[in-house]
């Protein structure tokens, strides 16, 4: 399970960027009916939340002795850093080079640090094993946001 994890984490900002690639540009600021962020807001959401969660998460679950982990108000970020405005095809690159950097962590870590725990928020303890899962499920989450979000 865990190298297919580990792959599938990999994996997942090449799938953005093809999907990227076939998105209109016109259409990359536009919101989906009912609320939600557009292409460009949810390309920024994966950056920063690589960068400032998952890799400050397993970089503690690491060093310290069951850290409490902080979480990310997406929403709160996505206003304050005016997602909307930034281009999205550096915000691309910038989560595809994090996301590399939080792979290498992974596969370097997981295999026999998998157990170690952290504290995270409303959620409870969870381990390193189970933080990348909950990558996998965010990943998830975004494709399914993205694919609503049409051609």
């Amino acid at each position: 399970m865990t190298t297919a994890l580990i792959e599938q984490l990999q994996a997942f900002p090449a799938r953005v960027a093809r999907f990227v690639a076939g998105f209109p540009a016109a259409r990359q600021r536009t919101r989906p009916p009912g609320g939600g962020f557009s292409l460009v807001e949810h390309l920024c959401h994966l950056r920063d939340l690589e960068r400032e969660g998952y890799a400050t998460r397993i970089r503690r679950i690491l060093d310290e002795d069951l850290p409490e982990l902080s979480e990310i108000d997406g929403s709160t970020l996505a206003l304050e850093r005016d997602y909307q405005q930034q281009d999205p095809g550096a915000a691309l690159r910038d989560w595809q080079a994090a996301r590399e950097l939080t792979v290498a962590l992974l596969r370097e870590h997981l295999p026999r640090d998998g157990q170690r725990k952290g504290i995270f928020g409303g959620f409870g303890v969870l381990t390193l094993a189970s933080l990348a899962e909950g990558i996998a499920a965010h990943d998830r989450s975004h494709w399914d946001e993205l694919q609503a979000l049409g051609h």
